[in-house]
Parts: C-alpha cells; sequence; structure tokens
C-alpha cells in the first residue's frame, strides 16, 4: 500500500473508474469546456471497413511548448511550430521550423496575447487567458493553425491529406473565423484536412466514449482497420468538420478520435485509407508516421531548453544583470528537496 492512502479512499476510486452499467449518468460538461457528449447509442451497424490506399502525399503540422524559465509572476517559454511533408512516404524537406521565445507576465498576458490572436485571427482577441499556462498554450494553437492556413496557401497537390494533432474544433474563443477561413481554402483546394486527436474529450453518458468503442470493435470488426462516424449534435457551433472513430491499423493498440473535411468526390473511407497508408511504422503502428516525425521535429528536448537558460542567462549577464539578481529570481528550491529524493 502507498505511504499515507487509505483503503477505504482507494477503493472509491476503484469503483469510480469501473463503471456499472445500470448506474446513471453523470451531469455533462457544457460544450466550451471542450467536452462533446454523444446521445447516440453506439451501434454495431455504424462500424464501416475501408481498403489502404497503395500511395498517398501528406503533410504534418504540429506544435511544441515548454517553458524554459519561470519567475512566479512570469515565464520565459518557447513555443515551436512546424510541419513534416511526404511525398508517399518519402520525406522531403521543408524548411526550419517557426521558433517564437515568448515573455508572458501575469500582469499583462492580455496583451502579449491579443498580438498572435490580431495578427492570425485578423481580428480583435474577445478575451484574454485565465493564467500563463494557458496563454502558452493557446499562442501554440494559434501558430499551429497558421501554419495549417500557410500550408494551403502554398504548392499542395489536390487529394493531398494535410493532418494536424488536434481536432476541427473552434475550441479558444474567437478562433472560428479562422478554421472556418481554413476548411473553406482547403476544399477549393481539393485537400483532404484531417484533424488525429491523442486525447479526446467525446463522451456517452459522461463516460469516455473512444474506449467504448473499442470495445465493442472487438466483437464487431477484430483484427482489422475501421472507422465509426459519430453523431454530434450539440457543438455544431464550434465544430468544422464530421466526427470519426478509427483503428488505423489492424494490429495497434490505440483508436483515434479523427475530424474530417473532405473536398468534393472524397469519402471518408478514401481519406481513412490514406491515413492508414501512412500508419505502418513499426514503432508507431496505427499512427500516421508523418505526424510523428513532425511531433519530433518541434518537441523539445531538455538539452534544448538547458542549452536556451544558459544563452538567456549569458545575455542578461553581459548587458548588466547582476548574477545574484538572476540567482533570486529564477530560483527554486524544489530542485533542492528533489535532489534528495
Amino acid at each position: 500500500m502507498m505511504r499515507g492512502l487509505s483503503d477505504i479512499e482507494l477503493n472509491n476510486i476503484i469503483g469510480q473508474m469501473i463503471s456499472d452499467k445500470s448506474a446513471a449518468p453523470g451531469k455533462a460538461l457544457p460544450a466550451e469546456y471542450g467536452v462533446i457528449e454523444v446521445a447516440e447509442p453506439i451501434s454495431h451497424d455504424r462500424f464501416r471497413a475501408y481498403k489502404t490506399a497503395s500511395a498517398s502525399d501528406m503533410v504534418a503540422v504540429d506544435g511544441g511548448s515548454a517553458n524554459v524559465l519561470d519567475g512566479g509572476s512570469f515565464v520565459i517559454a518557447g513555443v515551436r511550430v512546424g510541419r513534416a511533408v511526404y511525398r508517399n512516404r518519402t520525406y522531403a524537406p521543408s524548411g526550419e521550423p517557426e521558433m517564437h521565445l515568448l515573455h508572458l507576465s501575469s500582469g499583462d498576458i492580455g496583451g502579449a496575447y491579443s498580438i498572435f490572436f490580431s495578427k492570425i485571427v485578423g481580428t480583435g482577441a474577445p478575451d484574454a487567458p485565465r493564467g500563463l499556462d494557458e496563454a502558452v498554450g493557446r499562442i501554440r494553437a494559434l501558430l499551429e493553425w497558421n501554419q495549417v492556413e500557410n500550408v494551403l496557401k502554398g504548392e499542395i497537390a489536390p487529394g493531398t491529406v494535410l493532418s494536424f494533432d488536434g481536432a476541427l474544433w473552434a475550441g479558444i474563443r474567437g478562433i472560428d473565423v479562422l478554421i472556418s477561413r481554413i476548411v473553406s481554402l482547403a476544399r477549393d483546394r481539393g485537400v483532404i484536412l484531417c484533424g488525429i486527436s491523442k486525447r479526446s474529450m467525446l463522451t456517452h453518458e459522461s463516460r469516455p466514449l473512444i474506449p467504448a468503442i473499442q470495445m465493442a470493435s472487438k466483437t464487431k470488426m477484430p483484427d482489422a482497420a475501421w472507422l465509426y462516424p459519430v453523431q454530434v449534435t450539440d457543438s455544431n457551433a464550434k465544430l468544422f468538420g464530421d466526427v470519426h472513430v478509427a483503428m488505423l491499423h489492424p494490429r495497434s493498440q490505440y483508436a483515434f478520435r479523427v475530424d474530417l473535411s473532405l473536398p468534393n468526390g472524397v469519402t471518408a473511407e478514401d481519406a481513412f485509407g490514406q491515413l492508414a497508408y501512412h500508419s505502418i511504422d513499426p514503432g508507431y503502428v496505427g499512427y500516421p508516421y508523418p505526424l510523428v516525425r513532425a511531433h519530433n521535429d518541434v518537441a523539445f528536448s531538455k538539452s534544448e531548453i538547458e542549452d536556451l537558460r544558459r544563452m538567456l542567462r549569458a545575455e542578461a549577464l553581459r548587458k548588466g544583470m547582476d548574477p545574484a539578481e538572476w540567482q533570486m529570481t529564477f530560483q527554486d528550491f524544489h530542485e533542492v528537496l528533489d535532489r534528495g529524493r
């Protein structure tokens, strides 16, 4: 037993985790929290098979962020976004990722955020982030959407899959203008727009939907790749695509939420066939490898964060900051405590 944990509390938690189908469902959160409650019962008749494509071009977009320095009332954060271009399964270099180093202060979160919002969306920000971490996350999301739009404005062939990490969902107030613009541009260019969510807030009777669909697939479509269209009715104002749950490889252990916006003449089965074509890498079976490459290219490693800290410290001292002030501003006694564990 874990030190300090009571048997009663442990048993209560386990009881809540193991859902009793006869229990009354919990109360669903409002749609603005990102949770989508699906009312329709899970049906074996909704599972659909598809064939893996024989070829496919894909552009994958992702972003990464990390807090480099934490001064309590302000943070210095790094945000990086980029793309990975694949002609069939061959990587095509497309330039360096875009990176920003942000100084965000609790006293002026809205000011820094509004600069990115107005530049990318084209309108004023209707609200402000509620904290420093939320500000970093929102700015990263805006930059990711901007990267998607820039890909569509560049050279991209009709029939290409443009994928990104996330959903076709206006999760930030005011960005529905931006996403609508992106969806229209993708359709005009004949591009398959696809959001793949590694974590999903789809629910049914206030319980996670994807595991329930995945369990049902073991009876209906064992050892097969499949797609399952999800009927979403209460969140249309924020949703800009058709929602599916899908398994992208017969031997995968994972199913994902996949949002699609399709050009004329392209079916969901066509789109999933192309996603499956890119989902055969042995290390990431069932997940499109271009998204893996995009993620790895923009993620911040521990060594990069340390390099940034050293660079910032060297520049600050060179420009006159007292070393003692630097130490007192960014020292964290948690680091001392953790060394003794």
